[in-house]
């Protein structure tokens, strides 16, 4: 059951970019949420359309989720997360770039310079979730609703207001498949921060 966030969250109507997508990458659904590997087997990847802009004077979260629809169960295989900016290169992992945010299916979350190491896997039928604190610049990492043991992570500080962050996903294998949801309906809520 989704928990309506009543606060504390910016939201700003968002979807995966057709432009910014690998072509096995499938974008479906009615608001072009879904995303779906569909070719051999490889890293795609595909960024929203539009980014976050980090600002200071707001003390609100940035925050998305995505649920898994399908995965191979292998551990690795999808990877999700932010990024300072949108790659050309689509045909490999995002996740351990300067700048780069991101939560593996094998339970790394990596985040500058930090990593920790399968924790918190993911698979088929898990909701997911990253924010970032505009103001503080601290992470957040959820599973099922519930706020990850993360609070040692935090964006690079020197990336100053205006700075943008772009939600990204990358898929490995043929079949994999992911529904985002760029708010304000939540299985983690919000309000608890």
């Amino acid at each position: 059951m989704e928990k309506q966030t009543q606060k504390k969250a910016l939201f700003r109507k968002n979807c995966w970019n057709a432009i910014y997508c690998h072509k096995h990458i499938e974008i479906s659904g009615d608001k072009c949420l879904i995303v779906h590997h569909k070719g051999p087997s490889g890293w795609r990847s595909v960024f929203a359309k539009y980014p976050i802009v980090l600002n200071k004077h707001l003390s609100d979260y940035f925050y998305y989720e995505i649920s898994i629809m399908e995965k191979d169960e292998r551990d690795c295989g999808i990877i999700f997360g932010f990024t300072v900016k949108r790659q050309n290169k689509l045909d490999g992992p995002i996740h351990r770039e300067k700048g780069t945010y991101a939560f593996d299916s094998d339970g790394e979350i990596n985040g500058q310079g930090k990593r920790r190491n399968g924790q918190y896997s993911y698979r088929f039928g898990d909701t997911v979730g990253i924010g970032v604190n505009s103001s503080t610049r601290q992470m957040i990492f959820t599973k099922n609703g519930l706020r990850l043991d993360t609070s040692d992570f935090f964006v690079d500080p020197s990336f100053s207001d205006g700075y943008s962050l772009y939600p990204f996903v990358s898929l490995l294998r043929f079949g994999d498949k992911i529904e985002a949801n760029f708010g304000p309906n939540f299985k983690f809520d919000l309000a608890t921060l």
